[in-house]
């Protein structure tokens, strides 16, 4: 699978564009700041239906309009799909396949799996753990359709039962238990598959910081739930009684705090926190070696070879690290990279498509040849 073209139509600094991709690999150079990046965000909204970077969705509306639009034509070797996301200032996304309006955005989880790597990916050490949770729960919604299900139930169930915490009402305590079983039930469902996860991630980003450090360090990521995945009778029954037990601390905070929303990873290089312990070198190497196992779990779950996204990162990394993720290029599906310099991308751009970028308009620089492999 990859994207033939792309049109986006008020969409961040570009009123209206069409840009046709190569099959395999994709190079955007120019300044910073002229939409480089705002082309791999369409991208991921495609894939995923989320940016990567806005809050909301009025953040990639041009200023000015009241609406935005990302078509993209995605190919196959059995046929062609058109996809169309529709974005609105006054209402929420429409999502369109051949110009069939579809009831649930959903319908485009799994088309076109991508991972996404940009400067902000030290976050996924450094930062909280709902950047965490954020990148796992990503990583198993584009595989399983199911989850999504739990996902939803489950958010609405915590919404609606930290909303009955905050009234502090008279009679309160009759009505949290109808959520509580909500929640459990689909609450265990989430742990139970990030737990699996988890664990794959661990043996796939271990292998990989292994490979990009000469095997010098041992990369572990642990899944951490607010409740022991461990213990004697069945998670949701545990997780009902746990809620329970933590009913006089909820009633006094007003917010619940048993759950797979406090969940974490724990990420460990040589046995310690890589968060705590790890020089910002480790912890950009530990958060490469994280997204090239998002990689290769989603090009087994999916059936496909993920599209690549890699904002502005080459220049971070050292020649080495340059030469080992170009090598892994070759292993994947359709890549889009975006820099300042043609010299990040000299072993890559003999056979890639090259465009320049500036002040939001995009020119082709070199068509590229379609060869036997993305290099």
């Amino acid at each position: 699978m990859h994207v033939r073209s792309l049109r986006l139509s008020q969409f961040r600094n570009y009123g209206s564009l069409e840009v046709e991709f190569h099959p395999q690999l994709n190079l955007f150079l120019g300044p910073n700041a002229q939409g480089k990046t705002n082309i791999l965000e369409a991208l991921f909204v495609l894939s995923t239906t989320k940016s990567f970077r806005a809050a909301t969705d009025e953040e990639m509306i041009q200023f000015g309009a009241q609406q935005g639009a990302i078509e993209g034509d995605l190919r196959r070797e059995e046929g062609g799909e058109k996809v169309r996301l529709e974005l609105g200032r006054d209402k929420g996304k429409a999502l369109y396949l051949d110009e069939k309006k579809q009831k649930k955005l959903s319908s485009l989880l799994g088309k076109l799996p991508s991972v996404v790597f940009s400067p902000d990916d030290l976050f996924l050490v450094k930062g909280s753990p709902g950047l965490r949770r954020r990148y796992l729960d990503l990583t198993i919604l584009q595989m399983d359709q199911g989850y999504l299900a739990h996902y939803q139930q489950f958010e609405r169930a915590l919404k609606q039962r930290n909303s009955l915490l905050r009234q502090r009402s008279p009679g309160l305590e009759s009505q949290i238990p109808i959520w509580d079983a909500a929640l459990s039930e689909h609450g265990a469902a989430l742990m139970e598959r990030r737990s699996r996860i988890a664990s794959q991630l661990s043996s796939l980003a271990g292998k990989a910081l292994q490979d990009l450090t000469g095997g010098a360090e041992l990369f572990e990521v642990r899944y951490e739930p607010s409740l022991p995945m461990e213990g004697g009778g069945e998670l949701k029954a545990r997780m009902q009684e746990a809620l329970k037990e933590a009913r006089r601390e909820e009633l006094a905070r007003g917010v619940t705090v048993v759950g797979p929303h406090r969940d974490d990873l724990g990420l460990f290089v040589n046995g310690r926190p890589l968060r705590k312990f790890g020089s910002q070198g480790q912890q950009r190497t530990g958060a490469l070696a994280l997204k090239l196992a998002q990689l290769s779990l989603l090009g087994e779950g999916c059936g496909t070879a993920p599209m690549v996204l890699f904002d502005d990162v080459m220049a971070e990394l050292d020649r080495k690290r340059r030469m080992f993720f170009l090598e892994r290029l070759r292993q994947g599906g359709q890549a889009f990279l975006t820099g300042t310099s043609a010299g990040d991308f000299i072993a890559a751009s003999q056979g890639a498509r090259i465009f320049s970028v500036e002040e939001g308009r995009v020119r082709l620089e070199q068509p590229g040849s379609v060869v036997g492999s993305n290099l």
